[in-house]
């Protein structure tokens, strides 16, 4: 019922809105319903289904692991754990009863973007969703069951005994930076679990946490293997968690697994000094911009206060002295760099948790090129550390895009938002306001939404696509103008096409812009609700974020702080002279909005030959040479939904362009 209750909510009138410190709407957040983030590997696709009585050889190693058994996460950077060390994912949860090897499920997720005050960079999280970023659960929003699991490969203990002290340790964290799991009771079992697997195929709890509907701190845990019944050839152990099955709601954390001998029951306490949080962005106002905006500034847009984390993991003892650098070099193919931004040093006090190291990244400019361009952020700690197990994560690194939209997200979302639906009166809008170097045009607005697909009876999509309309707002006195400079209104298609996190709108006819300008979207009133991708690892400027209801703008922030993925797609002042768009407007198609794989008739003058381009003006499709300037587009049925541009080759040379979209 909690849940169910937080589903509900959100399709309500947010009385509070006007009620928030300061002036400020406070926009309605919540854990996410499915997360684009996180892609199914070719790995997961092989994994296989349950046979009782054993383990398949598509999840297991071909041999046995050898102690010392150790993963901090740092690899990889992001996505499912190694397969080295940990089984793939299967189609289902595990059964976790009775004399059965089975294994199912997994979905565990390494990243460090969800944990809180990680003691190493990277973790790895179970929660509500699959290993493909789906919930387990999308037919109820308050259905509490098994979800996440993370398996070991066998490790082969058939050489050890009791008097050889192996132990297991671990540090957990209950929650993740989106909020706490819920109180567990007989009716909604939240809870993590850590199970050992025994020589005739059972597996026994040794430790369970229940949820108390709170968010701890990363706590160190250590449990002796210790009975004869584990010391075989194929020895596993497993973490479970339960919860909530249709969201990310009830969610732990995991890091710093490790398993060996000679140690004690008071083996918790390591030497190692390492990267935390993850890097501040690059840019001192966004996370992402245009290359050709970049370019413009007349001050550096990179950061002066570039800044990561680290903790010294020695509890006690003198402070260790450490150095560090940081560094850029280009990925892309202009060979920049590498560069120096941070250099440094001091001695580390033992304890130390989320010590922060700071380099000014204006002190590498990166130099103008009117190409898309790519970088990788590295700091690197010099720790003197000799244990090859604990080397990696002393570095930590973050990539900077300079493309053709400006953005204050990083592209992943750990919550998700909405505007909250009002039962009568115009439209509601948020705004997100973004500052131009140069005068420009945005052609175009990003928007990641966040399908839960839960039945409407419980404030869901039930599948259905969703429309959505789109503005650009010059900027009044601080705020979006009264009156929108131009709007679109786009069909998105629903679920998300795979691979995919963010819809493309394009606007008309681009719209001119200089100085600050917003962009954004609108619901109208009366109309269901839809979640948007909400990034908690990267801020919004000051007062970027306005939202209007009964047509008065308000400074606005979600409850829980981070940037709506909401982006501003610019062209560089490319336009459509009058004379180009009076020859598109002799062309219309149709049907359009058209079914994937349907015939889309052209109506207008003759033309040679048609080709079909995606948002990003890439071909995807031409007509072939037999049927080159037939009115008739036999569009194939392998396309996926989304907005295109038909281009038409006119006789004389020049071309035509329409929008089509296809569902």
């Amino acid at each position: 019922m909690r849940q169910l209750l937080r589903f509900l909510t959100i399709g309500l009138p947010a009385l509070g809105l006007t009620l928030a410190a300061q002036g400020q709407a406070i926009l309605p957040t919540q854990p996410l319903s499915a997360d684009p983030g996180r892609a199914t590997t070719a790995a997961s696709a092989r994994a296989a289904t349950k046979v009782p009585g054993r383990t398949t050889n598509a999840q297991l190693g071909t041999t046995a692991l050898a102690l010392p058994f150790f993963d901090d996460f740092t690899l990889p950077l992001d996505g499912q754990p190694s397969a080295l060390r940990w089984l793939l994912t299967g189609p289902d949860y595990p059964d976790g009863t009775g004399l059965l090897v089975n294994y199912g499920g997994g979905g565990a997720y390494v990243s460090n973007r969800l944990a809180r005050d990680p003691l190493t960079r990277g973790t790895v999280t179970l929660d509500g969703l699959r290993a493909n970023g789906l919930a387990y659960n999308s037919g109820s929003a308050s259905f509490y069951s098994h979800t996440d699991t993370l398996t070991s490969q066998p490790i082969d203990l058939s050489g050890v005994s009791a008097g050889s002290q192996v132990y297991l340790s671990y540090a957990w964290q209950a929650g993740t930076l989106a909020g706490s799991p819920g109180t567990s009771s007989s009716a909604t079992p939240v809870s993590l679990t850590l199970e050992f697997l025994d020589n005739v195929g059972r597996w026994n709890t040794i430790w369970t946490y229940l949820g108390a509907n709170k968010t701890t701190n990363f706590r160190q845990q250590i449990f002796p293997i210790n009975q004869a019944s584990y010391f075989h050839s194929g020895f596993q152990f497993r973490f479970r968690s339960s919860g909530n099955q249709s969201s990310a709601s009830d969610a732990f954390g995991l890091d710093y697994i490790y398993v060996n001998s000679n140690r004690g029951a008071n083996d918790t306490i390591f030497q190692d000094v390492a990267t935390s949080r993850p890097l501040t962005s690059p840019l001192r106002r966004y996370a992402s911009m245009p290359v050709w905006q970049y370019n413009a500034a007349t001050t550096s847009e990179l950061n002066p206060a570039l800044t990561a984390t680290v903790n010294n993991l020695t509890a006690s003892g003198n402070p260790l002295p450490i150095t560090w650098l940081g560094t850029v070099r280009e990925l892309t193919t202009g060979g920049f760099g590498p560069a120096t931004w941070a250099s440094g040093g001091r001695p580390e006090l033992a304890g130390a948790r989320q010590d922060a190291i700071t380099g000014d990244a204006s002190s590498a400019p990166l130099a103008s090129s009117p190409a898309s361009r790519r970088f990788r952020y590295t700091l690197a700690l010099q720790t003197r550390e000799t244990n090859p197990l604990t080397l990696a994560n002393d570095t930590t690194t973050r990539d900077l895009e300079l493309s053709n939209y400006f953005a204050y997200d990083d592209g992943t979302a750990e919550q998700s938002f909405n505007i909250p639906a009002v039962s009568t009166g115009p439209i509601s809008y948020l705004a997100v306001g973004f500052t131009a170097n140069q005068a420009d045009h945005v052609s175009a607005v990003q928007l990641a939404p966040i399908f839960n697909n839960i039945p409407l009876s419980q404030g869901g999509e039930n599948y259905a696509n969703r429309s959505v309309t789109v503005a650009v707002w010059a900027d009044k006195n601080g705020q979006p103008d009264a009156t929108p400079l131009a709007t679109a209104t786009f069909t998105l298609t629903n679920p998300i096409p795979a691979g995919q996190t963010f819809y493309t709108i394009p606007l008309a006819t681009p719209v001119p812009v200089s100085g600050r300008f917003y962009v954004g979207y609108g619901q109208p009133a009366g109309g269901q609700f839809l979640l948007y991708g909400l990034d908690l690892n990267n801020q919004p400027a000051a007062a970027s974020l306005f939202y209007t209801q009964n047509s008065t703008w308000t400074a606005a922030t979600p409850a829980t702080g981070g940037s709506p993925m909401v982006r501003a797609v610019m062209n560089n002042n490319v336009l459509a002279t009058q004379a180009q768009q009076a020859v598109n407007t002799q062309y219309s198609l149709y049907p359009n909005p058209a079914p994937s794989g349907t015939t889309v008739l052209v109506n207008g003058p003759a033309f040679r030959l048609a080709t079909l381009l995606d948002v990003l003006g890439r071909p995807v499709w031409r007509q072939p040479t037999a049927e080159a300037g037939l009115a008739a587009l036999r569009l194939p049925a392998s396309l996926p939904g989304g907005v295109y541009l038909v281009q038409l080759t006119l006789p004389d040379g020049s071309v035509a362009t329409r929008r089509l979209v296809l569902e």
